[in-house]
């Protein structure tokens, strides 16, 4: 018989069921009330549970959707040129990217220093949200220098790919030439988008592409961080 509090047997069953692939990684999970009668608790008990799993980074909740069984994380590539379609790409899944809003605005003081700019001068402002596996994946906020690329927007919406809609603005080719990663917890709103809990942290990776020594692109993207495992390709880097 098992000894300890009713959730930890829950918790315990849970793991038990995820080892043996009962419950196989991005399956989603019975609801409450199946799982309580399952178990024979309550389903205070489940959500106790539930929530410890969570936080171990065995189970993700996503609003409005249930609870999944987390899957293998998605390798995330970091070099000078990999996109991050790319990487999905590359590793089989089915990536598509969805607009989310996209505007001109005055450049503040932070996009005039990483995009070469004055305060005050256009900027055009593009956010989408790329999606693996119909799995809600990056938040993807764009920054562009407007008198660099006249008509990208108009361009991103026909061709929905920042390279393609780049390239037919005449910008052929561009490099990142850093890239900065830092940890919080995703507002309401990101989690919302993210399809993930507010009490699962997310990756902010920004990034700085040029083209020809132009600043071209000022990226900030908020990334699931159950979702994502960063690598980096040390033959790709090179002296500056």
């Amino acid at each position: 018989m098992f000894q300890g509090k009713r959730w930890e047997f829950v918790r315990t069953k849970i793991e038990e069921n995820i080892a043996s692939k009962s419950f196989a990684p991005g399956e989603k999970l019975p609801n409450d009330v199946d799982l309580a009668r399952l178990y024979g608790v309550n389903r205070h008990t489940v959500r106790y549970a539930i929530r410890a799993l969570e936080e171990k980074g065995i189970l993700r909740v996503e609003q409005g959707r249930g609870t999944f069984v987390v899957e293998n994380t998605t390798p995330y590539l970091l070099s000078t040129n990999t996109r991050l379609t790319d990487n999905l790409v590359a590793h089989g899944h089915l990536a598509r990217r969805k607009m989310l809003s996209s505007e001109t605005m005055a450049a503040d003081e932070r996009l005039a220093k990483h995009l070469d700019l004055e305060i005050g001068d256009d900027v055009l402002f593009i956010r989408t949200l790329s999606i693996q596996d119909e799995i809600p994946i990056v938040i993807a906020n764009s920054y562009f220098p407007a008198q660099r690329v006249p008509g990208l927007l108009d361009e991103f919406s026909g061709a929905n790919s920042i390279s393609k809609a780049l390239k037919r603005v005449g910008v052929a080719s561009y490099s990142q030439q850093w890239v900065q990663i830092n940890a919080r917890m995703p507002t309401e709103e990101e989690a919302r988008l993210l399809g993930m809990s507010t009490a699962t942290p997310v990756f902010i990776k920004e990034n700085l592409d040029r083209s020809e020594g132009a600043p071209i692109k000022f990226g900030e993207n908020v990334l699931c961080a159950s979702r994502i495992n960063f690598f980096i390709d040390f033959n790709d880097l090179r002296m500056r």
